[in-house]
């Protein structure tokens, strides 16, 4: 008797673990993917900016002059 409740004991315990693998990592993958969209964001922002105003916007950016004379 102790036998199959030590067993019992043994498979609720893995199976809790498992389930909790299970939930914990869609979230992780969750805030994963809102960090590489906030990033591509943040990247497609610099870009307009960048066609907008020219490189005085972004000091980083090496941004060709424009054929027309204009910054």
């Amino acid at each position: 008797m102790v036998a199959i409740g030590v067993l019992l004991g043994v498979m609720v315990l893995f199976a809790v673990l498992l389930i909790a693998k299970v939930l914990w990592r869609p979230y992780s993958r969750t805030e994963q993917a809102e960090g590489l969209r906030l990033e591509q964001k943040a990247r497609d922002e610099v870009r307009n900016n960048r066609s907008q105003y020219g490189s005085h916007f972004v000091h980083s950016a090496i941004v060709p002059p424009r054929a027309d004379g204009r910054r």
